[in-house]
């Protein structure tokens, strides 16, 4: 055992004057999570995700309805609205890319909608915005569908009543059901948030992300040594031949944990995530950093070269990264991809870091902890099985 310790402080110095340790555990995975959340932060948390200007030249009641939803989403803080006088100032306002896009509400529009006859809003967007536009454009739809069912629903009225429908009449029952109560209401949800505040999703995300790209320094070491012909004089060194490959393991599951730690102090310093419960979450860097150690193995022990097993790694990494979560949320979304995210350390990770995020502990991460058990009891019997005979 104190030779496979050897070796690995040896590597673990080695790697620290050549600093690949430090790009890719710390600075790679800091820097692109500050990036992301600044980037991408408002989509996923709870600040306004764009400006949306709006028009109302009706002043009618039925117009209101569209500044009552735009107020309501900019109370929220989805939105911001930007409240123009006319139509005009408004389109001039996105041609000259002040705003994105805007919604116009011209007159005549409530007159039209209590007489029964058809109505239309206005939707301006730039170019240069169509993620802004369709957001604009969803929004209005979603208006105008509630005035269609409305319209509907005065006609169903009146027909059964055997009432003609003329605007006076239109007008009051349109009245009087916005001034009813609701038959339903939705209540308070009472399930706790696991859903990962945007500065801690990326934190976490592309910590273990770069996890794979990092503990391959150390178990990939084995092919380096082989192909620099150091290998051999370690194995004629009176030492057990196990310490060589558990030297390496151990010298990316300690790099992995250096990794983990340094990122979720300094992304609570700097961007303040909220990593949870210090011990659970010490619980699950060992358990993240065996899996990622042992899956890594698999990869050293069928490539034949340092350069073909970096870049199977890198293949690897990516992919279960993009499956895994770590670019973007996949619960709750397409149910396949959630279905197929459980067959990657990333999902788990990051599973357990949303449960210590909502106040968690133990119990609550024992899920992913046991998944990530898994990887590493898998990778690590394959791992010693093939590498054992191709080293043997």
């Amino acid at each position: 055992m104190r030779a496979a310790w050897r070796i690995t402080v040896k590597d673990m110095l080695l790697r620290m004057r050549d600093r690949s340790a430090f790009v890719l555990g710390i600075l790679a995975p800091l820097v692109l999570a500050f990036i992301f959340n600044l980037v991408f932060g408002a989509a996923f948390g709870e600040g306004s995700i764009a400006t949306i200007g709006y028009a109302d030249e009706d002043g009618g009641e039925i117009a209101g309805g569209m500044g009552e939803i735009l107020a309501s989403l900019a109370d929220s803080g989805i939105l911001e609205v930007e409240r123009f006088e006319d139509g005009t100032g408004l389109r001039s306002e996105v041609e000259a890319e002040e705003i994105p896009a805007g919604i116009i509400v011209p007159a005549g529009l409530s007159e039209a909608v209590l007489s029964g006859q058809p109505a239309e809003v206005t939707v301006v967007g730039s170019v240069d915005a169509p993620t802004v536009s369709d957001i604009a454009t969803g929004v209005a739809r979603a208006y105008a569908t509630s005035i269609a069912d409305a319209q509907r629903a005065v006609a169903a009225t009146l027909q059964l009543t055997g009432g003609v429908p003329d605007p006076e009449r239109i007008a009051q029952i349109a009245g009087a059901a916005a001034q009813a109560a609701p038959l339903a209401t939705v209540g308070e949800v009472e399930a706790e948030n696991r859903i990962l505040s945007p500065d801690t999703f990326f934190a976490a995300s592309m910590a273990v992300f770069f996890l794979f790209f990092l503990v391959q320094v150390g178990v990939i070491g084995l092919l380096d040594e082989k192909e620099h012909g150091t290998l051999t004089r370690l194995e004629a060194a009176p030492i057990p031949r196990w310490s060589i490959p558990l030297g390496k393991a151990m010298t990316s599951f300690f790099m992995a944990l250096v990794s983990l730690t340094v990122l979720a102090v300094a992304t609570t310093l700097l961007m303040g995530s909220n990593w949870g419960d210090p011990l659970p979450l010490a619980a699950l860097f060992i358990a993240v950093a065996l899996a990622a150690t042992s899956l890594v193995g698999i990869v050293a022990a069928f490539a034949r070269t340092p350069e073909g097993a970096g870049n199977l790694v890198a293949i690897i990494a990516v992919a279960m990264g993009m499956v895994g979560g770590s670019f973007f949320p996949v619960a709750g979304g397409n149910r396949a991809l959630e279905l197929v995210s459980y067959a990657t350390p990333h999902s788990w990770f990051l599973r357990g870091v949303g449960e210590l995020h909502a106040g968690g502990g133990f119990e609550a991460i024992l899920p992913s902890l046991l998944a990530l058990l898994v990887f590493t009891v898998v990778g690590g019997a394959i791992t010693t099985v093939f590498l054992g005979r191709r080293f043997r």
